[in-house]
């Protein structure tokens, strides 16, 4: 499927984030119109989807050329991530403590 098949309509409805994950399981989903949870919380209660694909690039290229027309957009995988998280490691020696407490 190229990237013009997968574009959806501008009429399509929000839909739940429960609803995005049944539809899409395990893939990525670019979405617009994202209603959050919270005011600049992280959790979807809803969106409309206007591309999906195993990848990220994949899920985005729908929209790639158009990108002002669906502006803010967002992509989201619907699957559970199995990859650990990437943390920094920070190391607080007494030298590194001086900066803190002098």
């Amino acid at each position: 499927m190229d990237a013009a098949e997968q574009l959806v309509p501008i009429d399509t409805e929000p839909l739940p984030w429960a609803e995005i994950c049944a539809r899409y399981p395990n893939q990525f989903v670019c979405l617009v119109e994202v209603e959050p949870v919270e005011l600049r919380g992280p959790e979807i209660r809803a969106a409309r989807v206007v591309g999906h694909g195993l990848t990220r690039r994949a899920a985005f290229d729908p929209i790639r050329d158009r990108r002002e027309q669906y502006s803010p957009w967002s992509v989201r995988f619907t699957g559970e991530c199995t990859k650990p998280l990437r943390r920094p490691t920070l190391v607080l020696d007494d030298e590194a403590l001086k900066f803190f407490f002098p």
